[in-house]
């Protein structure tokens, strides 16, 4: 018969290595610069993020995104800033 003992710590490590396989299951990619033609695998956008301007420019976008494997990526790229649309 398996002690009461043996049983929590089969069960904390199962439990930790769950953890661990789902942490790296959804760890990030270092971010990739976006080039024109780059094929992109894009399966869910989670967030798109740019910089607050009052100047009409091109300002830095970061996409963060999962992929087709459920990998999170991270994407840098090019777009006019939002003051363009407010006619700044």
């Amino acid at each position: 018969m398996i002690s009461k003992h043996a049983k929590t710590l089969a069960s904390i490590f199962i439990t930790s290595f769950a953890l661990l396989l789902s942490g790296h299951a959804l760890a990030e990619s270092p971010v990739t610069t976006y080039k024109y033609g780059l094929k992109l695998d894009v399966a869910k956008v989670l967030s798109i993020s740019k910089p607050k301007t009052h100047t009409c420019k091109p300002v830095d976008h970061l996409m963060k995104y999962v992929d087709s494997t459920g990998k999170i990526q991270t994407l840098k790229f090019k777009a006019l800033s939002d003051a363009c649309s407010k006619g700044h």
